[in-house]
């Protein structure tokens, strides 16, 4: 098997998996990965559109449906006035804790799966993946 045909099943399966393990009642899957895409100390919108892999229309609708709900507010930068900042409310950084809990729940049930001497060495190929996407995806 070949990177493309794994990336593939892999990302299928990893969605897939997210998708039924990772639910909280009103969000939906990319107001999810919005949400735990947000850092404390806030993200500009193309940023954000960026780093989930959206356009930045997609992304100011995405991030509009979320502000309704009251998870995020928007604001004009302070720096550059064409620039708007996405913050979490309170409720977000909430939100947002659930489902870092929930991946973590996810994570350690994965762990579960995979034998105590291989465990280290998995964490450490999947880093190194991580790091090659990142930079594949910067070019």
């Amino acid at each position: 098997m070949n990177y493309g045909e794994i990336f593939s099943v892999f990302f299928i399966d990893l969605q897939s998996f997210f998708r039924k393990n990772i639910k909280i009642t009103g969000a939906t899957f990319p107001q999810l990965i919005a949400l735990v895409a947000i850092p404390q100390d806030g993200i500009e919108m193309s940023s954000i559109a960026n780093k989930i892999g959206i356009d930045n229309s997609t992304a100011t609708r995405l991030l509009i449906g979320i502000e309704k709900k009251g998870w995020v507010r928007r604001s004009v930068s302070k720096i550059d006035k064409r620039v708007i900042e996405v913050f979490l409310t309170d409720k977000g950084e909430h939100l947002q804790q659930k489902i870092e809990k929930h991946i973590e729940n996810v994570g350690l049930e994965i762990e579960k799966q995979i034998e105590p001497i291989d465990r280290n060495e998995v964490i450490e190929s999947l880093s190194i993946l991580n790091w090659a996407l990142l930079k594949t995806k910067l070019k």
